[in-house]
């Protein structure tokens, strides 16, 4: 059908001109054979635990006709009752029935609750930068959408507050421990602040948490959640994923958030999918019943570990004071900053001629005059210690050549 002959529908506002993920357009790159991609924000596909899930799906199988029916919407009560308890050991205590409802991944949790909270007119907050989904879940609700700025340390919370203060946001949306794309942990100090601001201003706040069991330094932070007492327990919730620590594929997710919260979540959910399936949840439910899940957590704990002590090492080796980074303390995700007068964008060509992929920095600001040009995402997660090296190498390369004003082969839209 030519472009001319397209009736003109009347979509809704926020899909009038439909998002286009700047992370996934770079696929048809970072897919080449050949090319290193660090590029993704995928888990890695060789620490997947085959062997375990098999297991579980072959106990689950025994059993199979009684998990072919439609599931409860909030979720089947075995698997509640282990997020309950998986939840309980990071620091957060939560009744199964009335709190916890399990998703289709975290993303789904996000935007259930942007749903049933945020309508034309309202306010809501993001970091600044953030994961491009994140944001059009609550973009998509036709809330006007603010930000807060954030960084290697997590979110602003003194320009946060300012902000809270003049539009009075319904929902705050952050990710506190290894956020995507900075790889940030908020400090315990931050995170108290955070939860008080959330009772006093009465917003609701949102802590994505898909990476927090995949810390591999320093000292645990505790959820919010599991920070919020009192009248505060009331304006935070908490949503997770199995995406990260056993397989996307599975698409489970849960929320934990209060009880009249959940409950219209759960009626959202219900017009939405129905339900998760059931099959799955049985499978994940009792591959952390049978304890593979906390066999299994460590040991992508120890490989990502590795992988992040190979990234540093060789940003230091090969490019040293060409580009500036912290090392990740855990996640999946370094944010790294080139120091010269090229910035990331003008230099991704020359990467993907060279057989390499980032993504820009510039792909996780919602206002393109906000962005920190300079600034690139480097996932860590899906590669050997020698591929690291060598993408980085590449990108050594890479960087030479666009400084000597070599021509680029790719040409990418601005």
């Amino acid at each position: 059908m030519s472009p001319s002959s397209v009736p003109d529908y009347a979509f809704a506002a926020p899909f009038r001109v439909p998002a286009i993920s700047p992370i996934r357009s770079l696929a048809v790159y970072a897919n080449r054979p050949g090319t290193i991609s660090m590029s993704g924000g995928y888990p890695a596909t060789d620490l997947f635990d085959v062997e375990g899930l098999n297991a579980a799906s072959a106990k689950v199988g025994a059993r199979l006709s009684d998990c072919l029916q439609y599931s409860n919407i909030d979720g089947q009560a075995s698997l509640r009752a282990q997020l309950a308890r998986l939840s309980e050991e990071r620091g957060i205590r939560c009744d199964p029935d009335t709190e916890l409802a399990v998703t289709g991944g975290s993303q789904q949790s996000l935007a259930l609750l942007a749903r049933v909270m945020l309508q034309p007119g309202d306010a809501a907050v993001i970091e600044s930068p953030c994961f491009p989904n994140s944001r059009q879940a609550l973009h998509y609700t036709g809330a006007t959408l603010y930000t807060a700025p954030s960084g290697p340390d997590g979110v602003d919370v003194d320009a946060l507050e300012e902000l809270v203060e003049r539009v009075r946001p319904k929902l705050v949306s952050v990710v506190a421990t290894f956020s995507n794309p900075c790889g940030a942990t908020l400090s315990l100090e931050r995170r108290r602040r955070l939860v008080e601001l959330a009772a006093r201003y009465r917003f609701l706040l949102v802590e994505d948490d898909p990476y927090g069991e995949l810390r591999f330094e320093g000292e645990t932070v505790p959820p919010l959640l599991a920070l919020a007492e009192g009248d505060a327990r009331h304006w935070v919730v908490y949503i997770s994923s199995m995406s990260k620590t056993m397989a996307p594929a599975l698409r489970i997710g849960w929320m934990i958030a209060p009880a009249e919260v959940r409950r219209r979540c759960v009626s959202a959910k219900a017009s939405d999918d129905m339900a998760s399936s059931a099959w799955i949840q049985e499978i994940v439910a009792q591959y952390v019943e049978d304890g593979r899940y906390h066999v299994h957590v460590p040991r992508i704990r120890a490989s990502y570990a590795a992988r992040a002590d190979a990234l540093a090492r060789a940003l230091s080796e090969e490019l040293g004071d060409q580009l500036s980074f912290r090392k990740p303390q855990g996640g999946m995700f370094c944010w790294a900053r080139l120091n010269g007068g090229i910035d990331s964008t003008r230099l991704l060509p020359y990467a993907i001629d060279h057989e390499v992929v980032y993504v820009p920095g510039k792909a996780f600001y919602i206002d393109p005059a906000q962005a920190d040009m300079q600034a690139m995402r480097l996932s860590f997660a899906t590669m050997n210690e020698e591929q690291i090296r060598t993408g980085i190498v590449r990108l050594r390369q890479a960087l030479h050549a666009c400084a000597e004003g070599k021509p680029a082969t790719v040409a990418l839209p601005a």
